[in-house]
């Protein structure tokens, strides 16, 4: 690979780690192309990507760059995660991928200029979905209304009641 093709590369990731809002660094040594693949087509799913980088190149597309704290996780052969969509989606899908493929080791993670290690990724995946959210407060914030809605209609509701037993009395 030439200087030119090497500067296109780190442009490339350097592109990704400015658009991703979530990135995790882990290592795959032991995975073959078929799991990789697998796994690609579920980080797609949830607006994501795995990238297998050059270490060099990536230490180089990180130079100056607000997430330049990772440059030690770095080692051996290790690729990237890119979340740029909902981050506990794309984490979710790292978690469930890792569950059937133990050789993939997650090292770090790089979420609003923090760097997680291994158990906070995990954490990151244990949060509910952004729609998963939405619906708890779309949910809380019409609960008090079926509330309100319920006790305005009691006292409709037990006249209802009484005329009806005083009709079948006096039927009877």
């Amino acid at each position: 690979m030439n200087r030119t093709e090497k500067q296109d590369v780190v442009d490339s990731i350097r592109d990704q780690f400015d658009r991703a809002n979530f990135t995790i660094v882990a290592a795959y040594k032991g995975l073959n192309a078929g799991q990789l693949s697998d796994l690609r087509a579920g980080l797609r799913g949830v607006n994501g990507g795995f990238r297998v980088v050059k270490n060099t190149l990536a230490k180089r597309a990180l130079d100056g760059h607000h997430a330049e704290s990772l440059r030690d996780h770095f080692r051996g052969a290790v690729g990237v995660v890119f979340a740029w969509g909902d981050p506990a989606a794309a984490a979710k899908v790292v978690k469930e991928f890792n569950k059937g493929a133990k050789a993939f080791e997650v090292s770090a993670g790089f979420i609003e200029g923090d760097v997680l290690d291994a158990n906070g990724v995990k954490e990151i995946a244990d949060l509910p979905s952004r729609d998963e959210l939405i619906a708890k407060l779309v949910g809380s914030i019409n609960s008090p209304i079926y509330g309100v809605v319920n006790v305005l209609a009691g006292p409709l509701r037990n006249l209802v009641y009484t005329l009806s037993a005083v009709a079948d009395k006096k039927a009877a």
